[in-house]
């Protein structure tokens, strides 16, 4: 009877130190808000990699990808700022012969997950760039992606990341 009662304070003393150092859960807080992420600041533009989207060997788009960032930017590099009114404004620049208008309206194809920022919707000079990464208030980074169309077919892809001002 004395090593049944020996071995149950045994087991609780082992249960109970196991339990006992066991990580305290974390939380992650309040999902960040996209449009506070991209909204209310400054972009600059800081690297364009250029990716050959006809090349056939190629298992995945970034097999082709060429950073071109310093044949790109000769000089002072474009800027980009969205405000939280859906209005953005670009600073003549290298890179910015890539958006159509250097004024007008920006939302996201969806605020809540975006995939897709949408320049002068429903106008004539519309214009869709996908976004590689989101952008969080914290992030320092805006990644998007931009396809030259010509003759209806993509011909090449840009990557072009932003640095927050």
């Amino acid at each position: 009877m004395k090593q049944i009662c020996k071995l149950a304070i045994v087991a609780t003393i082992i249960v109970s130190s196991i339990t006992a150092c066991r990580p305290e859960k974390k939380e992650l807080g309040p999902k960040a808000n996209q449009v506070d992420g991209i909204s209310s600041s400054t972009w600059i533009l800081s690297k364009v990699d250029q990716i050959d989207v006809n090349v056939q060997l190629a298992f995945v788009e970034s097999d082709t990808l060429l950073n071109v960032t310093d044949a790109y930017i000769d000089g002072a590099p474009m800027e980009i700022a969205f405000g939280k009114d859906g209005a953005y404004t670009i600073t003549p620049g290298a890179g910015s012969n890539l958006f159509k208008n250097t004024a007008g309206k920006w939302n996201f194809d969806n605020n809540e997950y975006p995939s897709y920022i949408t320049f002068d919707a429903a106008s004539t000079t519309e214009n869709n760039m996908k976004l590689i990464r989101p952008v969080r208030p914290q992030d320092n980074f805006l990644s998007l992606k931009y396809n030259k169309i010509c003759g209806g077919k993509r011909t090449v892809s840009y990557h072009l990341t932003y640095t927050r001002k």
